[in-house]
Formats: C-alpha cells, structure tokens, sequence
C-alpha cells in the first residue's frame, strides 16, 4: 500500500497512525487553464446586477462542519460599508442567510447549488474577492483556495492551516485574518471596497503545486510506481 496525501496536515495525521506508509504529499486539484476572462468578470456583474463600483465577495461551496459559517455571520454584521456577498452551494442555511437579508450594509445573492460550471465561474467573476473560512486546524485541500489561483480571483483566507498561510504569506493576491477572528475577517471586508487585493497572476497556481491534468497524471504515475518499489523492497 502507498499513500498520497493532499496536504501535510493529512500526511502528519496519517503516518502519526501508520508510520510506515510510504507515500507522498501533492494536491489533488489541477489546473485547466481557464481563467476568468474580462468578459465572464463583466458578465457575472450583469448577471447579479452588481454595479462596477459596488464591492462583492464570494462564499462558494456547502456548509459543511469544517466551514466557519459563524465567524462570516458575525463579520457580516460588523460591517461599516456596502457589500455584495454572493452565496453559491449547498446545503446552505436558510435562518443564517434570511439573516444576512437584513443586514444594513448586506446585499445578498444566493445561487443555491451545484451549479454548472459556467455559472459558478459567473459567481467567482463578480466578485472582487472569495472568502474561505474554515475552524482551526481544519488541514484538508481546499478546492476553494484552488480555485482563486487557478481562476485568478483575489482571496481573503482564514488562517486555519500553518502550512496553507506559509505557502500563501506574502502573496499579493491574498488576505488573511486569524481564524475565528470576525473582527480582523470584518475589517479586511471594509476595507475592500478601498484597496482589494491584487488578481492572482499566471505564477498563482504553482504556490500551491497545482499543476496541469497532464502534469498531475505523468506525476501520480510515477511516483505510484516508484513508491510501490519502495513498498516491495
């Protein structure tokens, strides 16, 4: 048996069990390539009637255990200035996003999920920035923050994972705030509609070692016939 992990938090919790394992540690997701374009940024304005001006983020994906749902709700009612939060996934919570609805400075699109792939890009191109926020310790491969570097979305990341905010620090396309801190997330969201973060660059994706559908399928045969040998030997 050979292992691959997505992060190294998965690897650490693994081989602390099976300290035998060989195996190795890569993202699973991959790059396509397809960054937004112009026309899908404008489009996804149009689509939620978002004027240029306004400010929007993204909250993309289900709300699952591991989502810090309630640092956002807590943040999103701190707020200072006009923001358009777009919600796209499922399962959602109706009570939490009825209460989104009133909020003074909220202004809320839902577009419950799954969706089809070109309207999930039509989301992430509205807005200025994704929003990830997961609990502490929380290691797992997020194919949220994936997606911004492959899409080239500006990202604004709760600081959950050592590893993940060691990759990400100092990236110009990314903010972060202490996890579980809704006033810090509460601050970086007033401050967007002043000075967002730059768009994640082509260099983006390989911060994270995501790589092309080639690449990956050359790199995951390779190094299962390798790790294999080393199994055997």
């Amino acid at each position: 048996m050979v292992a691959l992990y997505s992060t190294t938090a998965v690897r650490d919790q693994i081989t602390a069990a099976f300290p035998t394992l060989p195996g190795e540690v890569r993202a699973f997701a991959v790059d396509d390539g397809r960054r937004l374009t112009t026309a899908q940024r404008d489009g996804g304005r149009t689509a939620f009637a978002i004027p240029d001006e306004a400010t929007a983020v993204c909250v993309v994906g289900g709300w699952w255990p591991y989502k810090d749902i309630a640092t956002i709700d807590a943040a999103l009612a701190c707020l200072t200035a006009p923001l358009h939060v777009l919600v796209c996934g499922t399962p959602l919570d109706d009570t939490v996003l009825a209460r989104w609805h009133q909020l003074p400075h909220v202004r809320l699109h839902t577009v419950p999920g799954p969706v089809a792939d070109e309207i999930l890009r039509l989301v992430y191109g509205a807005a200025d920035a994704a929003l990830v926020a997961r609990h502490p310790g929380v290691g797992k491969e997020s194919g949220l923050v994936m997606d911004a570097a492959r899409l080239g979305v500006p990202l604004i990341v709760s600081e959950h994972d050592p590893a993940l905010t060691a990759r990400l620090a100092d990236q110009p396309w990314v903010w972060s705030f202490p996890a579980g801190d809704a006033g810090a997330l509460a601050e970086a969201l007033d401050k967007l509609s002043a000075d967002a973060p730059a768009r994640p660059d082509t260099s983006a994706p390989s911060v994270l070692d995501l790589y092309p559908a080639a690449e990956q399928a050359a790199f995951l045969t390779t190094t299962y016939t390798r790790l294999l040998k080393e199994c055997r030997r």
